[in-house]
C-alpha cells in the first residue's frame, strides 16, 4: 500500500470570524460524478469549532471551487454539552435525510475539556442548507461503562443495523494540564440514535508509549472484509496514521507498518499527520488527512497508487 500526496486543500487563516484557524476532521461526500463536498470543522476567533464545507473536483482536488458562507452547525447554547464547539464526525444518508454525527465540546475544570456525541439532521438532496439538532442533549455521553468520555464516532448502516466505532476515553494522565487517553470501541443500534454499548474494544494500543487512537475510518471492501484507517499517538510523540483489517468489523488486526503514508516534517504537515478519511471515487481511492499540531495546518489529500 502506498499513498501519493497531492497537496494541501485548506487551512484556516482568518478568512472570517468563524473560519479563523484549523480545519479538522474532513469528510468527503459526492455531489455528482467528480464534484465532492468536503465537510470540516474550523475554529472561530474565540476558539470554538463549527461545521463548514468546501467543494472540489476530484480530478483537480487541491483547487477549492466554492466554500460555505455560513456554518452548517454552530456551537450550542451556554451550558449545553456543545457550547464550546461542534466538530462534524460522520454523515449517514437514510430515508431521505442526512444524519450528521458530531462531537460537542465543553470547557473542563479539573481536565481541559468534556466531550460527548450529538446528532443533527437535514433533508437529503440539498447540501447547502444547515443541519438542525435532533436533540439539545447528546445521544452518547459518559455512563457506567464509559466513565471518562465518548467521542468522534464513525457510523455505517448495514442491512438495517447501525454500526458505530467510537473513541472511548481512558483515565487521564495527571499533569499540567492532564492528558487524555482513548482507544476505539464498537456499538450497535436499531435506529441510529439509541445505542447499545457492549464494551467491545475494536482497536487498542500496540506501540510503546501509545496512549490514543482517534478518527477511525472503516470501509467495507468488495470481498466483504473491512479495512480501516485511524491516527495514533503517545504523550511524547505526535500522531501517525495507521491501518487495520477485520473479517467482521468488530475485532481488528493492526497493520500500521503497511499504511504507506507518513508525516513530511519539511512540508506544511509539520509535526504530525492525523484524522484520515478514506473514500472511493471514479478516479481511485483517496485519503483526506490533517497536518500540523492537531490539524492547525489544515487538511490535504492523497491518492492510493
Amino acid at each position: 500500500m502506498k499513498w501519493r500526496k497531492l497537496g494541501r486543500i485548506f487551512v484556516g487563516n482568518a478568512q472570517s470570524d468563524w473560519v479563523h484557524s484549523h480545519g479538522i476532521v474532513p469528510i468527503a461526500r459526492p455531489i455528482d460524478e467528480y464534484l465532492y463536498r468536503i465537510y470540516f470543522s474550523p475554529r472561530d476567533k474565540f476558539g470554538r469549532s463549527n461545521v463548514s464545507w468546501l467543494d472540489i473536483d476530484i480530478r483537480n482536488p487541491t483547487q477549492v471551487l466554492r466554500r460555505s458562507d455560513e456554518p452548517l452547525l454552530k456551537p450550542g447554547p451556554v451550558g449545553n454539552f456543545d457550547d464550546r464547539g461542534v466538530m462534524g464526525c460522520w454523515i449517514v444518508e437514510d430515508g431521505g435525510r442526512e444524519i450528521l454525527y458530531y462531537q460537542g465540546w465543553m470547557v473542563g475544570v479539573t481536565v481541559p475539556f468534556y466531550v460527548a456525541v450529538g446528532a443533527a439532521v437535514r433533508p437529503a438532496g440539498n447540501p447547502d442548507i444547515p443541519f438542525e439538532r435532533c436533540f439539545l442533549g447528546p445521544i452518547l455521553d459518559r455512563r457506567p461503562n464509559e466513565p471518562v468520555f465518548i467521542a468522534d464516532p464513525a457510523v455505517l448502516l448495514e442491512n438495517g443495523v447501525w454500526r458505530m466505532w467510537y473513541q472511548s476515553g481512558k483515565a487521564w494522565t495527571p499533569g499540567a494540564p492532564p492528558l487524555p487517553s482513548y482507544n476505539i470501541r464498537y456499538a450497535e443500534s436499531e435506529d441510529g440514535f439509541d445505542w447499545q454499548l457492549n464494551s467491545i474494544e475494536a482497536v487498542t494500543f500496540a506501540h510503546p508509549g501509545e496512549v490514543a487512537i482517534a478518527r477511525f475510518c472503516p470501509l467495507k471492501e468488495a470481498d466483504g472484509t473491512y479495512r480501516a484507517w485511524y491516527s495514533y499517538r503517545g504523550n511524547d510523540w505526535g500522531y501517525h496514521i495507521g491501518t487495520a483489517t477485520s473479517p467482521n468489523g468488530m475485532l481488528w488486526s493492526r497493520e500500521d507498518d503497511r499504511v504507506g503514508i507518513y508525516c513530511d516534517s519539511d512540508s506544511w504537515e509539520a509535526s504530525m499527520i492525523c484524522y484520515p478519511f478514506v473514500f472511493d471515487t471514479p478516479q481511485g481511492r483517496f485519503m483526506l488527512y490533517n497536518g500540523g499540531r492537531y490539524g492547525d495546518q489544515g487538511f490535504g489529500i492523497a491518492i492510493l497508487e
